[in-house]
């Protein structure tokens, strides 16, 4: 009923974390990437989405986190670490408040 993400890319791809040089060295084409989540939004999605993403994260950057072309996404910005996303508490609250609306 509801996707809840925690420090996921929906702009780009790899392209926009700490791993895109290994994606590079992997051989992955990272325009190729970018431009099929790109195509993703010809496609309305159909649930509404929590986004949660941090400034500090480290891993991901925090604006590939925000969605500008879905309706039904609400963001939130939270405090932690890419890893520190699953066991900080300000996070596991905001998750089962989102779980308990949908």
């Amino acid at each position: 009923r509801k996707v809840v993400t925690l420090g996921s890319p929906v702009i780009g791809g790899p392209r926009y974390t700490a791993t895109a040089r290994h994606y590079r060295a992997q051989g992955h084409d990272l325009d190729q990437i970018e431009q099929a989540v790109k195509q993703r939004y010809a496609t309305r999605l159909q649930v509404p989405v929590a986004a949660l993403y941090s400034k500090r994260d480290g891993v991901v950057a925090w604006p590939a986190c925000i969605d500008r072309w879905s309706e039904n996404v609400r963001h939130h910005e939270v405090d932690a670490t890419h890893l520190g996303l699953v066991v900080a508490p300000r996070v596991l609250e905001l998750v089962a408040r989102e779980v308990e609306e949908s």
